[in-house]
C-alpha cells in the first residue's frame, strides 16, 4: 500500500498521512486541542498545543522537526500581535536557523469557532 494513514489521538479530527513513495510524510492540519479535547483560550497555549501535536504525528511517522520541508499556517484574524505569538512559539520547535518553508494565510474560520490556528506540513523521511 503506498498510503499509511496515521491515527489522530482526537475522534474527528483528520489522519495524517505517509506516502511511502519518495518518502515522504504529508501531515494534515493539526489544532490545538488539550487532554479534554477542547481549545485553550490563550493562542500561546493554542499554538504549543500545534506544536505538540504536529511532534506526535511526525514521531509517529518516523520523522522530527528538523525534517519538516514546508509548513502552512492558518491564522483566524491575524494581526501582528497573533503573528508574534505564533513565532515566538514556532522557535521553540523549530530551529531559527534552518526554518523550513512556510506561508502564514490568514482566515476568518475554522472548522470550530473555538480554534484560532491550524498547521500543515510536509516532512521528508
Amino acid at each position: 500500500e503506498r498510503i499509511t494513514r496515521l491515527s489522530s489521538p482526537f475522534p474527528g479530527i483528520s489522519e495524517s498521512a505517509h506516502i511511502a513513495a519518495g518518502g515522504v510524510l504529508h501531515l494534515s492540519g493539526a489544532v490545538g486541542l488539550d487532554a479534554n479535547g477542547s481549545h485553550p483560550a490563550d493562542f500561546a497555549e493554542e499554538t504549543d498545543l500545534v506544536f505538540r501535536a504536529l511532534a506526535a504525528a511526525l514521531e509517529r511517522g518516523g520523522a522530527g522537526f528538523g525534517d519538516v520541508a514546508k509548513v502552512t499556517v492558518f491564522i483566524v484574524g491575524l494581526d501582528p500581535e497573533r503573528l508574534a505569538i505564533y513565532r515566538r512559539v514556532r522557535d521553540r520547535w523549530i530551529d531559527a536557523a534552518r526554518p523550513p518553508a512556510s506561508s502564514v494565510v490568514g482566515i476568518a474560520a475554522l472548522y470550530s469557532p473555538a480554534a484560532r490556528i491550524e498547521i500543515e506540513a510536509v516532512a521528508a523521511v
